[in-house]
């Protein structure tokens, strides 16, 4: 009987010495996701600004096209924070539209200066 007492106090304080190194090395538990253990492919990439070179304001849109709804707009210069971009409707010889990270909408890149490599979305 005093062994099986023993062996479950062992085993209480394998488990418990085992969870303060976890903690200490910064493990999480179950279901959570530390940056720096999620893949690339699966954590949002960081936005990349852009500058508005359009002559006039330039309208946010819904979709990346023309046709969708109006959003907003942007004044000539403007530093946006672009997610991710797409192509879409042909903009002034330019299909490619960018994705707002900071709010609902699409950009047509004819009239949007990347800063940085946009990713594909």
């Amino acid at each position: 009987m005093q062994l099986f007492g023993t062996s479950k106090l062992i085993a209480t304080v394998a488990l418990t010495a085992g969870a303060a190194a976890l903690s200490v090395l910064g493990a999480a538990p179950a279901g959570a996701s530390p940056t720096g253990l999620v893949p690339a492919s699966v954590r949002a990439a960081a936005p990349v600004d852009g500058r508005v070179v359009s002559n006039l304001p330039l309208t946010i849109r819904s979709a990346a096209t023309t046709n969708s709804t109006a959003l907003g707009s942007y004044a000539p210069g403007t530093i946006v924070h672009l997610t991710c971009k797409k192509n879409g409707q042909v903009v002034d010889g330019n299909p490619r539209w960018y994705k707002l990270s900071d709010r609902t909408g699409w950009l047509a890149a004819r009239y949007v200066l990347n800063l940085g490599t946009v990713p594909w979305c």
